[in-house]
């Protein structure tokens, strides 16, 4: 087979894709940019996180013409649905940075990536035996497989070299040297020697092309063994779900796990196709058998489908549900076209449906991605769309309505919060579902553990006024005497992230604490309850005894087990009581044990 050759791309590509992303880090970290530049920021990250592997994957199987113009429709695609998927954050209230898009934005779009790269270089138009008139498939298959084996070998071999670099700073450790251990977990350091070395590793893979295709030639002979085994698996729970089919779902049949099962039937199937240009490595007897059982695979995926569908039906449209009907319609598309096979045609090659179905499915995932990404069928949108219109129409009850969900769901999520806040009650009061929405956008913190999203945790950055921060309960009683000075104390004994975390930090202008006066014991003085956030499952319990204010304990969720979205919207409506316990306490030595009875 021969391939265009196209210019070999520079290795300092990686030194330089690591310094971007240094400059990107750092300049986030800083809070240099604008929050209203989040697209722009969002845009330039991915471009700078994906555009070199198009360069690295279409060495010596695009011409430069073709390369170049390929970057182009990259960097257009990459760049532009970066920076909506940027504009649409969620804006979090006290955001000192500008947040990242989602991660189904990055994984889709490194996905979209990956798969432009095959289907550009295999496009063969006119050439006699083309796939789908278009595809020159064999040529497709070795440029996928290639650039996916050597970004793996690179990702490898980069794991190595940080093991080894951090095994060597350790033994400069025992000797009492510290400056190398310091230096690797500088980002300015880490970054660039990363991506460097990622470089480095497909360079190095891609000069040992015949090694490549050894590598994989030998994981597909090993993983198609493993084709009759899914097949008898898969066949045997679809003629046993004929038995039953009601039962399956009664039991709580899975999309999830029928479509990952589907997923890896796929792969083995195309494990013993290969380039379709022989016949797999198979006994003949399977060679005839294992056709049929792609009529398992397409029940499989219906199955699964079918359970999406209910999902969807009984709890309205998620982003989760929305990506996983996207891989529902590709896995159907698979198993339509691996079915297809079983219509013979003399001469025809084994199973010679898998080529095309593979080439549809690609084209079926890259156009969902870019539509569930863009504005055109944002899943984001469409799943918010979805939640508010069963609340509108009485198919899900106010009390019972996931306001956290929507936090999950980027600017359309946070828009809809914004409109729920704005109901009231016939007495002119905000309602259950308006302050429970409002609780939502106030205490959204989302991406604290990606690219150094977090706020810097400082102990002394509190409120000057400890009582400006609380909400209480009951709302016409003042806070007892000397129990604000006591707070102020107890906060200085709480976990760095505990203040950083609660109501009190000074970097935190919209949460807010609930604290509740009521006497638990019954002896006839109040104790105090405080909530650090609205949704603390573990609130803390306070008493005056003995001449000063003491911290007895926390509360915690007992009979029931449904945890409490806002805690305030339930206080503020009157939806609370004390209740004597139905059961003592068992007090074995020092253990005290108490019996929370069943919900049911």
């Amino acid at each position: 087979m021969t391939t265009s050759r196209t210019t070999r791309f520079p290795t300092w590509l990686g030194l330089v894709q690591g310094v971007v992303l240094y400059a990107l880090y750092k300049s986030h970290q800083d809070s240099l940019w604008p929050l209203e530049w989040g697209w722009l920021f969002n845009a330039v990250l991915l471009s700078a996180l994906l555009l070199p592997f198009v360069a690295y994957w279409g060495q010596d199987v695009l011409s430069g013409r073709a390369l170049r113009r390929l970057l182009l429709v990259s960097f257009m695609l990459v760049f532009g649905l970066g920076a909506y998927q940027g504009a649409m954050t969620f804006p979090l209230p006290d955001a000192h940075r500008l947040q990242l898009a989602s991660g189904s934005a990055f994984l889709g779009l490194a996905l979209l990536v990956f798969m432009l790269v095959p289907l550009t270089s295999g496009w063969a138009r006119g050439s006699s035996g083309a796939t789908l008139g278009g595809w020159d498939y064999p040529r497709l298959f070795e440029h996928a497989w290639r650039n996916a084996v050597v970004t793996i070998q690179a990702g490898a071999l980069t794991g190595l070299f940080w093991m080894v670099l951090t095994l060597g700073t350790q033994l400069f450790h025992l000797i009492g040297v510290e400056w190398p251990k310091e230096t690797i977990e500088e980002a300015w350091f880490a970054i660039p020697v990363t991506t460097l070395s990622i470089a480095l590793g497909v360079r190095t893979g891609l000069r040992r092309a015949a090694f490549t295709v050894t590598l994989r030639n030998h994981w597909l002979t090993l993983t198609v063994w493993l084709l009759p085994l899914a097949s008898l698996i898969g066949v045997a729970f679809v003629l046993t779900s004929l038995a039953g089919v009601g039962s399956l779902f009664e039991r709580g049949l899975s999309a999830f796990f029928l479509l990952w099962f589907a997923a890896f039937w796929i792969t083995f199937f195309n494990s013993a196709f290969q380039d379709g240009q022989s016949e797999p490595a198979l006994h003949p007897v399977l060679r005839r058998l294992l056709p049929f059982a792609a009529l398992a695979l397409l029940a499989v995926v219906g199955l699964a489908t079918w359970a999406l569908l209910l999902r969807i039906q009984q709890y309205g449209l998620t982003p989760d549900r929305i990506w996983g009907a996207l891989a529902a319609a590709v896995a159907l598309t698979y198993g339509a076209g691996y079915a297809g096979s079983l219509r013979t045609e003399a001469g025809s090659r084994w199973m010679h449906g898998i080529a095309p179905a593979n080439i549809v499915a690609s084209l079926v995932m890259s156009a969902g991605i870019v539509l569930l990404l863009s504005p055109v069928l944002d899943a984001n949108r469409l799943a918010t769309a979805s939640q508010m219109a069963r609340l509108q129409s009485g198919q899900v009850a106010a009390d019972d309505f996931d306001v956290r969900e929507l936090t999950r769901q980027q600017r359309a999520g946070y828009d809809a919060l914004v409109e729920l806040q704005r109901q009231r009650g016939v007495d002119g009061r905000p309602s259950k579902l308006a302050l429970r929405a409002e609780d939502a956008v106030n205490e959204a913190s989302r991406y604290d553990y990606l690219f150094g999203g977090g706020e810097p945790e400082r102990s002394g950055e509190l409120v000057a006024d400890l009582t400006g921060r609380i909400d209480r309960y009951p709302a016409d009683q003042a806070l007892p005497a000397g129990f604000n000075d006591f707070l102020r104390q107890d906060i200085a004994s709480w976990e760095t992230w505990q203040r950083h975390k609660s109501c009190f930090s000074g970097q935190k202008t919209r949460q807010r604490c609930v604290l509740l006066q009521t006497d638990l014991d019954r002896d006839g003085k109040d104790e105090v309850v405080l909530w650090r956030t609205s949704y603390e499952n573990h609130p803390m319990v306070y008493a005056y005894s003995q001449g000063s204010w003491q911290r007895l304990g926390y509360l915690e969720e007992g009979e029931g087990n449904n945890s409490i979205e806002s805690v305030r919207a339930e206080l503020a409506t009157g939806a609370y009581a004390i209740q004597p316990p139905r059961w003592g306490t068992l007090r074995i030595g020092k253990s005290r044990f108490q019996v929370f009875e069943n919900a049911e």
